[in-house]
């Protein structure tokens, strides 16, 4: 069976790309009005508080009552805009749609931040027209990032739904992750064979964000990575090996590694690869990039090495790099 998806990914149009981004919000509500108040507060640069403020005899100029309950008022207006040009109109057209709230926020949602010198001529336009109204601008790739970090690892529901949320945004160009993404697996048992070979196999009908790198995880630590250089979809019936190109380079050079793992996991591992896989091929270097927080990890981890480390140069420099530090 394919992956379930929690966003739509048969359009790119303005309105579906909105609408799951407030979906994303609407999910993050539910699980923690505290947390969503954070990744707004993160994402516009203005304090976002969400909630009640219950009070008991708080004093307000003369008076004392006995108790008190009070809400902040904002709003926040989002306009996305993919692939067509910024109309300045339009934003200053949607600020007068506020009215008396406390806070007034207008945020434009791009694939990549505008040139700052044209944020400040549309934000010092919208302020002479309405005074108040706070104008920002962030990209789906910070939005994905930032709700990365909200919530615990056990908190397997929510973060499924922000991992989706990721891929759905990679899957539809909104931002290029790829480039920079190390996908980390645990493997146990497997870990040998996995950098013996510089192979990693799982079900080809198993949904994953694109990535460059593989890093493979045990006892607390990835212990190898490597840049993908094809990726496979295989059939071995002990005298042919059939392959269908995934991504990356159309080539023979790792056959015998393919044929040596599928044979190698049945007797070390008790696994059986000969159809219905997908193999990730590339040259593994060994690093040793340590978890430090309790306990192992419950299934695939992304990474970005270009927050991590900078820009790779190699993934020898990245190895080396990754020796250096930890993660939770």
């Amino acid at each position: 069976m394919g992956q379930i998806h929690y966003f739509q990914r048969y359009s790119s149009r303005e309105n579906a790309v909105t609408n799951n981004t407030l979906q994303l919000f609407a999910r993050i509500y539910d699980q923690s009005p505290e947390q969503l108040a954070n990744l707004l507060t993160e994402i516009t640069g203005e304090n976002i508080e969400i909630g009640i403020d219950i009070n008991q005899q708080q004093r307000s100029g003369d008076s004392i009552p006995d108790g008190s309950i009070g809400q902040r008022s904002f709003k926040i207006l989002i306009e996305t805009k993919v692939d067509a040009d910024i109309d300045e109109s339009q934003l200053v057209r949607h600020a007068h749609q506020f009215k008396g709230e406390d806070q007034k926020i207008l945020l434009f949602l791009t694939k990549e931040i505008v040139d700052s010198n044209r944020l400040k001529d549309i934000a010092s336009k919208i302020q002479e027209s309405n005074p108040g109204v706070i104008f920002t601008n962030t990209t789906f790739e910070d939005i994905c990032i930032k709700s990365k970090s909200l919530f615990k690892e056990y908190e397997t529901q929510i973060n499924d739904i922000i991992e989706d949320y990721w891929q759905y945004c990679n899957d539809s160009e909104l931002f290029d992750q790829a480039r920079y993404l190390m996908r980390v697996l645990p493997c146990g048992v497997s870990l040998k064979l996995n950098s013996k070979y510089g192979i990693y196999y799982h079900g080809y009908d198993r949904g994953y964000t694109n990535h460059r790198y593989l890093g493979i995880y045990a006892n607390k630590s990835v212990r190898y990575i490597w840049e993908i250089e094809s990726v496979f979809d295989v059939t071995w019936n002990g005298k042919e090996l059939k392959k269908q190109l995934v991504s990356g380079t159309d080539t023979n050079e790792f056959d015998e590694r393919i044929i040596g793992i599928i044979e190698e996991s049945k007797s070390v591992c008790g696994y059986y690869t000969d159809e219905g896989h997908r193999f990730f091929c590339g040259e593994p270097i060994e690093t040793d990039f340590r978890k430090i927080s309790p306990g192992g990890i419950q299934g695939a981890r992304l990474f970005n090495l270009k927050e991590l480390i900078g820009e790779p140069v190699s993934v020898q420099d990245a190895a080396v790099k990754l020796r250096q530090l930890t993660w939770s």
